[in-house]
């Protein structure tokens, strides 16, 4: 009997990819990888709804490329299919999606979402998040809304985690232990991120990270009077063309300039990192203005300024806004790249 196939497709705007599952004759699912299935293969088999594992009404802004389509092809004749393996076939899309675009704060949250749907297949998950692993546990212990937890001692026991893991950060460093190289009895863990990000010279590392203290800061208060005037236009143009000011919406989110900088002179903390956005409410009268919308959590920001002390200005953009409720109601998203 031939192995079992499975693809997973992802549509969004800008293209389709598929990723292909198999699964051996004594019933083991594996991970194939990036695929390139013909429609006349795909029209052969039974096609499911996967899930995103986000509501995209819980964003005050989704980026486009995570606005996706995601479809699960199941042979037609398969047998006895076992319900752990059609709950993850169903549920890995999404954090496929999330490596490849290496959104690496959702990974994290996806992995903390839905652990129990992963925790029978930890070789596959460990293989799939390796690529943005190290940035992902730097933004979830550092760069979230969780703060470092238990990673500490996680990092000082340095045991290799188990099939049936549950916990996000014991398998983000798990998947991330080769590139990071660990030695607990030698530096801390703080340390070992310093050096990650000191890298070769050459490395470039391009992740996503939450904003601390945004509520205590002018950029927030925009968002609410900006939604009222984006929520009016909406219901003009119902009648006519509801996704026109949507649309517009998002275009206006997506042109906003974020700097994200250095503040050695913060007397309360010299390793601060502040965030600034263009003020939604400037952007309104046709205008250009930037505020500050909030900083790094301290801990990564001074892990980052460890790491290069020379670097006062990183290359940023605004990812998305919202969809953490367990959290922040407008949880902001960044993206860095130096």
């Amino acid at each position: 009997m031939a192995n079992d196939i499975f693809y997973v497709s992802i549509k969004t705007s800008k293209a389709v990819n598929a990723y292909a599952f198999t699964r051996s004759e004594t019933g083991i699912l594996d991970y194939a990888g990036a695929a390139t299935p013909s429609a006349d293969e795909l029209s052969r088999m039974q096609c499911v709804e996967g899930s995103a594992y986000f509501t995209p009404s819980w964003y005050t802004y989704l980026p486009e490329v995570l606005q996706a389509e995601i479809s699960v092809y199941i042979p037609v004749d398969i047998e006895n299919l076992d319900a752990n393996q059609y709950s993850f076939l169903l549920h890995v899309g999404a954090l496929l999606l999330a490596v490849e675009v290496r959104d690496s704060l959702l990974v994290a949250e996806l992995l903390h979402r839905r652990s129990m749907v992963f925790a029978n297949f930890t070789p596959i998950l460990l293989h799939i998040l390796k690529p943005v692993a190290p940035e992902s546990l730097f933004a979830w212990i550092y760069g979230g809304f969780h703060g470092d937890g238990n990673f500490l001692q996680i990092y000082a026991n340095d045991a290799p985690v188990s099939t049936g893991e549950t916990d996000t950060a014991t398998i983000l460093y798990a998947a991330a232990r080769e590139a990071l190289k660990p030695e607990p009895s030698k530096e801390t863990a703080e340390g070992m991120f310093i050096r990650y990000f000191k890298g070769d010279g050459n490395r470039k590392f391009n992740f996503t990270m939450g904003i601390v203290g945004a509520a205590n800061h002018p950029w927030v208060d925009s968002i609410e009077k900006f939604e009222k005037i984006s929520g009016a236009a909406t219901g003009f143009y119902f009648a006519d063309d509801p996704e026109k000011a949507g649309k517009k919406r998002s275009e206006i989110f997506e042109s906003l300039k974020v700097k994200v900088q250095a503040e050695p002179y913060n007397p309360h903390d010299h390793n601060a990192v502040s965030v600034f956005i263009d003020d939604l409410e400037s952007v309104l009268k046709g205008a250009r203005s930037k505020c500050k919308a909030g900083y790094l959590r301290s801990t990564g920001a001074a892990i980052l300024r460890h790491a290069r002390p020379n670097l006062y200005s990183y290359e940023s953009s605004l990812w998305r806004i919202g969809g953490n409720p367990d959290y922040f109601e407008n949880a902001i998203i960044v993206r860095l790249k130096f």
